[in-house]
């Protein structure tokens, strides 16, 4: 085990049996020349320790990579870090796991329908994409954009998803910043199309609060039947709203997602090139970030 004590934004977790302690390293080189400093194996007393110093570690990354081989599968320390990685507290924290294929082998089945970085083909590739993952999120500096810079984001982002876009800046639907479709199969195997209705929604310090819900459930009650909603948020919602969405959930009327910031900052990990584009240096700092909901 080895953790990475990030100089900025980061706090990286890596897990691996000892089999594949020299990937590891490679793995913690090339994060030190990323910006990521490492710290070594810990030297404790006792288990007991040990494990109190993993789950306290593990509690607090922003980031954990797994390397999964046959030695790792069978592991019981990288099991038990896998289940502390996917505790609720740490889910609800935004920490992301980023399992990374190091020898073919079967996957556990709670990291089966995550992304994996394969490092089984070129391992100078995947050490690349590890990298570009992790400093996704530092990149992305939301008290320095403006609400026109995050609304690019939000719409590049859907891009990378397979969504196609367009403005509705000048559209009479409150709440509604960009109008969007999204192509997909029906269980038959014929094409059928999705549209949605975006807002994108940039707070420096305030919680999201109902009012953005609403007007952006109150555009989809008047939309064409099976119009969707999206609000893509870099905050958290306020207890209220988290009320509102979950009754909103039970409407066949009325269909609406609200990613707010951990959603995020997981898709910014998913698309590292999109958060490269919209990185500090490339924002547009012409408008005040916005805060409230007008």
């Amino acid at each position: 085990m080895t953790t990475a004590e990030p100089l900025v934004a980061h706090r990286v977790f890596l897990s691996y049996a000892y089999d594949d302690h020299a990937l590891a390293q490679r793995i913690t080189q090339a994060l030190a020349q990323s910006g990521v400093s490492t710290t070594q194996h810990w030297q404790t007393s006792s288990a007991e320790e040990l494990m109190t110093r993993l789950r306290e570690t593990i509690r607090k990354s922003d980031v954990v990579v797994v390397l999964l081989s046959p030695a790792a599968v069978t592991s019981r320390w990288v099991s038990t870090e896998i289940q502390l990685a996917l505790t609720r507290d740490v889910d609800k924290r935004g920490a992301e796991l980023i399992p990374v294929l190091a020898a073919p082998t079967d996957v556990p089945s709670a990291l089966r329908d995550r992304a994996l970085v394969d490092f089984t083909e070129d391992v100078n590739a995947g050490l690349q994409q590890l990298v570009e993952q992790i400093q996704a999120t530092s990149r992305t500096d939301f008290s320095a954009m403006s609400p026109r810079a995050f609304e690019e984001l939000v719409a590049d982002l859907l891009r990378a998803e397979g969504f196609r876009l367009s403005e509705a800046r000048h559209r009479p639907e409150p709440g509604v910043d960009l109008r969007a479709t999204y192509e997909r199969t029906d269980p038959f195997g014929s094409p059928e199309t999705e549209a949605w209705l975006v807002q994108a929604k940039l707070y420096s310090h305030q919680r999201v609060s109902v009012d953005a819900i609403r007007r952006l459930a109150g555009s989809l009650a008047m939309a064409p039947a099976g119009t969707r909603g999206l609000l893509i948020t870099n905050a958290q919602l306020t207890s209220v709203a988290l009320d509102y969405v979950a009754e909103l959930g039970r409407s066949p009327h009325v269909r609406l997602r609200v990613l707010d910031g951990v959603e995020l900052k997981r898709l910014l990990r998913r698309f590292p090139q999109v958060a490269a584009r919209h990185s500090h240096g490339r924002m547009d700092k012409s408008e005040p970030v916005a805060d409230g909901d007008s």
